[in-house]
């Protein structure tokens, strides 16, 4: 594999060098981010799905716990 600089241009400008695989680094840790961000937004989006079915079941069990109670409330009346 031949890399892009060569150790002698190192030698002359290690500066240049340097910042050549600084920014191959930046943009590798970008890249990934980015994928970690997408995978949490996808995880986090199947999670408020799934957080709204159960609210809705719950609202459910609740009005059905509010009629039997307004059912109680008028017998005893």
């Amino acid at each position: 594999m031949k890399l892009p600089i060569s150790f002698d241009q190192f030698k002359k400008n290690p500066i240049t060098a340097i910042s050549f695989v600084l920014i191959i680094v930046v943009g590798y840790l970008y890249v990934d981010n980015k994928m970690v961000h997408s995978q949490q937004l996808e995880d986090h989006k199947d999670r408020i799905e799934k957080l709204e079915l159960d609210e809705k079941d719950l609202e459910v069990r609740l009005d059905k716990m509010n009629e039997k109670l307004l059912e109680c409330l008028s017998i005893n009346h």
